[in-house]
């Protein structure tokens, strides 16, 4: 019989005792594919490769569901992933009317005390000046089935069994870029308005005694005052609420969407001051905090919404932006970053990043 040296017994042993722990390894290690990135664990933007103004992204029952601008209608995508809607399953849940309605704009998906809504824009096909605010509700807890007719808001008397509402008048009157704020057990809804006559387009504030109700007054939060906020126009737009430990942010789009300036801004409240009081939010930064990046060729980045990451870990920025300075807001596509936080607890928002970058994906994600 052949008899091994010791020496070489040991090695073999040790060879065969490492390959379990080796293949484990293996196993553990991101696998990628034959241009060396990461498909499981990374990313790269723009989530869609179709332009997707205006997008936002609702984190429900273990999927990610986007909406964001389609002029003439609202589809909802589904996806199980946050970082890629590419082949997501698709559903038409609004479609403008023939003559009556057009230029439907930005809906906001809201998961709002267990039910679903969607607020958006409309106008009456006539001008640009008579957008209005409007929301529909869905008929279940699946976002991808039936929703109902379209209720206007900001405020409209007739919508009221209180005499003393019905006999207010109607707010009829510029209106955008709604969002919903839960706050201490009650609902507002903020928006971007014009004040009388039209100048500047302000943030408004007003109390809402349900998801489908607005109560008046509407109450002045905010006028664009600074530089960053005038470019083209002076604009403030798309508000989108942030909660954390305790503190409420409002993050907010500033200079005209049609401009490589288009930039994010930001003003808060806390220890559950009255929101409806202007001067209980704090309104002092004065520079974008989110805004072009001409070395990465990002421009007009704006109208963000804020989703968490599939292990609710992470916070992430949903935003639309054009690759070139000279677009003016026509190719605007939907992209995605990683928030961090700041020690103070506030939003602490990265440097836009180009397109086609490989990106650490979102945590959890498979």
């Amino acid at each position: 019989m052949f008899q091994k040296h010791p020496t070489q017994l040991t090695c073999t042993m040790r060879i065969l005792l490492l390959l379990p722990l080796f293949g484990a390894l293996c196993q553990a290690l991101p696998q990628f594919n034959s241009s060396g990135v990461n498909q499981e664990r990374f990313y790269t933007n723009p989530i869609l490769d179709h332009i997707a103004p205006d997008p936002n992204i609702l984190k429900y029952n273990g999927f990610y569901y986007m909406v964001y601008t389609l002029q003439d209608r609202i589809e909802i995508l589904k996806s199980p992933i946050l970082s890629n809607f590419r082949n997501a399953e698709r559903k038409e849940v609004f479609h403008v009317y023939n003559g009556r309605n057009c230029a439907c704009w930005a809906p906001e998906l809201h998961n709002i005390r267990g039910e679903l809504f969607i607020y958006f824009t409309m106008d009456d096909c006539v001008a640009d000046a008579n957008h209005r605010m409007y929301v529909i509700k869905a008929d279940s807890n699946d976002p991808m089935g039936i929703w109902s007719s379209p209720v206007r808001l900001p405020f409209c008397p007739a919508q009221f069994k209180n005499l003393l509402y019905r006999l207010l008048p109607e707010e009829n009157i510029y209106a955008i870029d709604g969002t919903v704020l839960q706050y201490d057990n009650q609902l507002y809804f903020i928006w971007t308005g014009f004040p009388e006559p039209p100048g500047s387009m302000n943030l408004y504030i007003a109390r809402m005694e349900n998801p489908m109700r607005v109560l008046p007054p509407r109450i002045l939060l905010r006028t664009p005052t600074m530089d960053w906020e005038m470019h083209g126009y002076p604009v403030n737009e798309g508000p989108f609420i942030v909660q954390n430990a305790g503190r409420t942010f409002l993050i907010f789009s500033a200079s005209s969407t049609f401009t490589p300036d288009y930039c994010l801004g930001m003003m808060g409240i806390d220890d559950m001051r009255d929101p409806l009081i202007q001067s209980n939010w704090w309104n002092d930064l004065n520079f974008c905090l989110f805004q072009r990046n001409d070395a990465e060729n990002v421009f007009g980045t704006g109208h963000a919404s804020f989703v968490r990451s599939p292990d609710d870990s992470e916070l992430w920025m949903v935003y639309h932006a054009v690759d070139d300075v000279n677009d003016l807001g026509i190719n605007r596509r939907a992209r995605i970053q990683k928030m961090d936080w700041n020690a103070d607890n506030s939003p602490k928002f990265p440097a836009a990043i180009g397109i086609n970058k490989p990106l650490p994906a979102p945590s959890g994600e498979q």
